[in-house]
């Protein structure tokens, strides 16, 4: 269970014991147990911290391809899970590429792979975590990548303000993922609400279908473009660069997953002095006509 979960859990618990002791009132054996009950309820939800960082995520699916609690279409899991897992991956390697010395693409790391671990009940829920914990950095992470994938979820079904907001430090590729996810669900007519932490997101088949038309909708055009100008900085712990071309026009965005950290340390001969820069334009064209470009620093000479 998620920390959301648990505490839900141990809050229902509390509600149903404080219920029965307002009806027994002052027995002097059941008052008693009830309390300490009531107690002991009260200590494990302040144990638990309100926003908790997991590399954990609950997707509880209902629908046509779930039968009550008891169980769910095999084919479907197969096809709504790998999408998923793509999301993960490519949000975990922009994430973690450069925070860590020396550290090369992360976009084929097993440090984000995700197994089942366990059924939930309700709906029918499938438990995804990350199970060797070599590195707390990657864990925390994670989490936060399991969380970001949650939200994205959740504004693809709200509006298209709120989609373009959670695109904004998105992959690009991760659209495509999103969008296979999607088509999954909503083609099987399934539902899905998703947990991880303290954040959950729920889904209708109908709210699916159209965060699915809504995603499959937005279109990407990439190209590779030159500029001559001035590299006005570079952040390695956000792999991000500011740049002014010639005309005075400024460019920032991210590094390439691509490069190495010795490579962006090597641009560094390069601040604010005349170069020519190689980048990856990015233009996300969504449903209602909005348009966002974003710029990925593959190269400097």
């Amino acid at each position: 269970m998620t920390s959301r979960s648990t505490r839900e859990a141990l809050s229902f618990q509390l509600i149903d014991t404080e219920r029965m002791l307002s009806l027994i009132g002052d027995h002097p054996v059941m008052s008693f147990s009830l309390k300490q009950r009531a107690d002991d309820l009260k200590r494990q939800l302040d144990e638990i911290p309100l926003v908790q960082k997991e590399a954990k995520i609950i997707l509880f699916f209902s629908g046509k391809p779930v039968i009550g609690s008891e169980g769910i279409d095999a084919l479907f899991v197969g096809k709504v899970l790998a999408p998923f897992q793509n999301m993960v991956k490519n949000d975990f390697a922009q994430r973690v590429h450069g925070k860590l010395e020396g550290r090369g693409p992360a976009k084929n790391s097993n440090e984000s792979q995700l197994f089942i671990t366990s059924l939930p009940r309700g709906s029918f829920g499938i438990e995804l975590t990350k199970l060797e914990q070599h590195n707390l950095f990657d864990e925390t992470e994670l989490a936060d990548t399991l969380v970001h994938i949650t939200n994205l979820i959740d504004a693809s079904a709200k509006s298209d303000d709120d989609f373009a907001v959670a695109l904004e430090d998105a992959p690009a590729r991760t659209i495509k993922s999103l969008e296979d996810f999607l088509k999954v669900v909503s083609d099987e007519e399934a539902g899905v609400t998703i947990e991880s932490g303290g954040t959950r997101c729920e889904l209708s088949p109908e709210a699916a279908r159209i965060a699915f038309d809504r995603v499959s909708a937005t279109k990407t055009n990439e190209k590779t473009i030159v500029i001559d100008g001035l590299l006005r900085g570079l952040m390695l712990d956000s792999w991000r660069f500011d740049f002014t071309s010639s005309e005075g026009k400024k460019f920032s965005g991210r590094f390439s997953e691509d490069l190495f950290e010795q490579d962006v340390k090597g641009f560094v001969k390069y601040l604010d002095q005349a170069c020519s820069a190689t980048f990856e334009q990015s233009t996300v064209a969504f449903k209602n006509g909005q348009e966002r470009i974003r710029y990925e620093l593959l190269s400097i000479k």
